[in-house]
């Protein structure tokens, strides 16, 4: 039977995935972030609002780079995700539209140096 990934293991699975892709994230993600990005991954859709500081740029980048990571090292009774996973934000500020890109970057590079 595959991974539910909104259960604890499927979960546990995404929080260790990204510690080992991002080991440089001292505190490693929140609970919430977490579960937000469990959500993604069972694609359900999901809408987000949070507070200054929460952590929502992460909201969108932790799904990529759980595919990412799962087209390199498959596992079994995890579904093989998309070759090509892509996010969609929207956001009203160009700005911020920006530093999210600059952010992922950042976050791909310190992926791809471990």
């Amino acid at each position: 039977m595959p991974v539910s990934w909104t259960t604890l293991e499927g979960r546990t699975i995404i929080r260790e995935i990204i510690e080992a892709e991002v080991p440089q994230w001292q505190n490693g993600p929140r609970d919430t972030q977490v579960e937000v990005w469990s959500y993604a991954m069972a694609r359900e859709s999901t809408i987000l609002v949070a507070s200054i500081g929460w952590g929502k740029t992460a909201a969108f980048f932790g799904p990529i780079i759980v595919m990412h990571h799962l087209l390199k090292h498959p596992r079994p009774r995890i579904p093989s995700p998309p070759r090509s996973p892509v996010a969609l934000i929207v956001t009203p500020l160009v700005e911020l539209g920006n530093a999210h890109v600059g952010g992922y970057r950042i976050l791909r590079n310190l992926s791809n140096s471990t």
